[in-house]
């Protein structure tokens, strides 16, 4: 452990990243990875994919493990400074240390409001995860790179796009946690910052429905259904949700269907209980459907819900 404070202190001193170490002996650290097209919300060019690393207790000690890694994405409102996730590092590390999931690391990029797509306004987020940042983990760290060891988490906007990858790349996961996703079955509300915010706007910066269309799981579900690779989903959302019904004329008379606790359902619903794949099956039977579990539970649409949803994903994914 001692090696390992010492270069991680260097490289800390030389870079100006922050690092610290958990009583219970894990670290993180703020990492950086050079991509080129990314842009932030004043639309200027940014160097790099920054991303918060964490590492646990004993990663240094025996150079012959490798760990499953969980990559976690954040909501909207997101700087392009911190990944929000702070707050849940500490339940890695009483998770693990109680043996609900086996020692892993964790990785949290930075995106912003970027929605986790590939964008005109802030370039190729998704493709600097998807083809950057994982690619590097692999490389550059001791990860089990089989999908089989290799996890989503997203909060809010996370939870969209940890949907969108693991439906788009099943063959690079194998389960994620949805925390209070925003997930719409059709188009999002008109006040929503996915239909105001441009990441899917046309060249005139209006929003553009077939574009929100293209990206988002309906689309993904048709194609995901034709593939081998089955990704389990844990949906967790709340009842005391923002209720878009408040909105009153800003919205449609039944603006209550955006609401995310009505979204998760729909969600759940297409996953496992619509027969996706379109198999035959016997009358009386279970209907086929993909690996998925819905909680609904008290709280609103913030992180001391967030952390408990996280710990019991966490367990659902791993098998406890």
């Amino acid at each position: 452990m001692k090696t390992m404070l010492a270069l991680l202190l260097c490289a800390t001193l030389l870079t100006g990243l922050s690092y610290t170490v958990s009583a219970e002996g894990s670290s993180v650290s703020l990492q950086s990875l050079s991509y080129e097209g990314l842009k932030n919300a004043e639309e200027q060019s940014v160097p790099d994919l920054k991303f918060k690393l964490y590492l646990p207790k004993g990663y240094d000690e025996d150079t012959k493990i490798r760990y499953p890694v969980i990559y976690l994405l954040h909501g909207s409102n997101g700087s392009f400074k911190d990944s929000e996730w702070d707050s849940f590092f500490p339940v890695l590390d009483r998770l693990i240390e109680n043996g609900t999931v086996p020692t892993l690391i964790a990785v949290a990029p930075v995106a912003g409001n970027s929605y986790w797509v590939d964008s005109t306004l802030f370039g190729p987020y998704e493709s600097a995860v998807i083809q950057g940042l994982i690619q590097h983990m692999d490389k550059e760290y001791r990860t089990d790179a089989n999908r089989e060891n290799r996890f989503l988490a997203g909060f809010s906007m996370g939870g969209f796009g940890a949907l969108r990858y693991g439906l788009a790349y099943p063959d690079l996961f194998e389960a994620a946690i949805l925390l209070s996703p925003f997930v719409q079955q059709q188009e999002p509300p008109a006040t929503s910052r996915a239909a105001t915010g441009g990441v899917f706007a046309s060249p005139d910066g209006t929003f553009d429905r077939e574009l929100w269309d293209s990206k988002n799981y309906p689309a993904l579900l048709s194609v995901y259904a034709s593939l081998e690779q089955r990704v389990r989903f844990f949906i967790y959302a709340t009842d005391d949700d923002w209720n878009h019904l408040s909105e009153k004329e800003d919205l449609p008379e039944d603006a209550w269907k955006y609401n995310m606790e009505v979204q998760a359902v729909f969600l759940y619903s297409a996953l496992n209980r619509q027969n996706p794949f379109h198999k035959d099956f016997p009358k009386w039977e279970e209907v086929p459907g993909n690996p998925a579990e819905l909680r609904i539970v008290n709280g609103g649409h913030d992180s001391t819900v967030w952390v408990e949803g996280f710990a019991e994903g966490l367990a659902y994914i791993f098998g406890k």
